[in-house]
């Protein structure tokens, strides 16, 4: 696929959320610091329900009336939280109910698109299917790139490992619609999807950075801005 013929639409949202779930490097190693937290018992807020035991995105902690606050990117969360409500952060009062976590390799994987081109009677249109990786460890596929609405699969990932360039996300089922490959029968590392950072490429005036999913011709791309 060549990025120079691509026509890039409808993609803001998606793509906005792709600076919320990592850095452009999709192999960067996990760090001893990080913005993650452990939720360690059920917290509701309105109606958002975070279930203990799910890890989230913290992008910063205020006091108010000397109570602290934690507040969370709803949008780095998984389908089934975040369409509660259209909000994307949620203030959280920390009292005992979180913990401090490391960052994993599939923290730096970025909402991720790929271009379809289908030809109708009403002539050519695009299509955009989307890849999320979610801080509480899923990995969503969506058809198009309404990255907010319901993905067509969502599958619990149970590690990734960073070598090189390259992300290797597991799970114990097959990732549905998506290019993985199954590896062992026994387990939770059953299926393993590959996810390698390819580098910037440059159509017009948008620089866009490429992801080889699955295989080396299967091409993801997130936008990078202006070159």
């Amino acid at each position: 696929m060549n990025l120079k013929r691509i026509t890039v639409t409808g993609l803001t949202l998606a793509l906005g959320l792709a600076g919320l779930m990592g850095t452009a490097n999709a192999a960067t190693k996990a760090t001893t610091t990080s913005h993650y937290q452990l939720v360690t018992k059920k917290t509701t807020v309105g109606r958002v329900t975070i279930p203990a035991n799910t890890r989230v995105y913290v992008t910063y902690f205020s006091k108010k009336n000397g109570q602290k606050y934690a507040t969370i990117e709803l949008s780095t969360l998984r389908y089934q939280i975040r369409h509660a409500t259209t909000a994307t952060y949620l203030k959280v009062r920390v009292n005992h109910n979180l913990k401090a976590v490391k960052s994993v390799a599939m923290d730096q994987l970025p909402v991720m698109w790929q271009p379809k081109t289908n030809v109708t009677d009403q002539g050519r249109q695009d299509q955009n299917a989307t890849i999320r990786f979610t801080s509480d460890g899923y990995v969503e596929y969506f058809k198009n790139d309404q990255a907010t609405t319901k993905p067509t699969s969502s599958t619990k990932v149970t590690k990734s490992v960073a070598k090189g360039q390259t992300t290797y996300v597991y799970a114990k089922h097959n990732m549905l619609k998506l290019p993985d490959k199954k590896i062992s029968n026994k387990r939770n590392y059953r299926y393993r999807l590959m996810v390698h950072f390819n580098g910037a490429q440059v159509a017009d005036t948008n620089a866009a950075l490429s992801y080889s999913v699955g295989s080396k011709r299967n091409l993801f791309y997130t936008l990078a801005g202006n070159a």
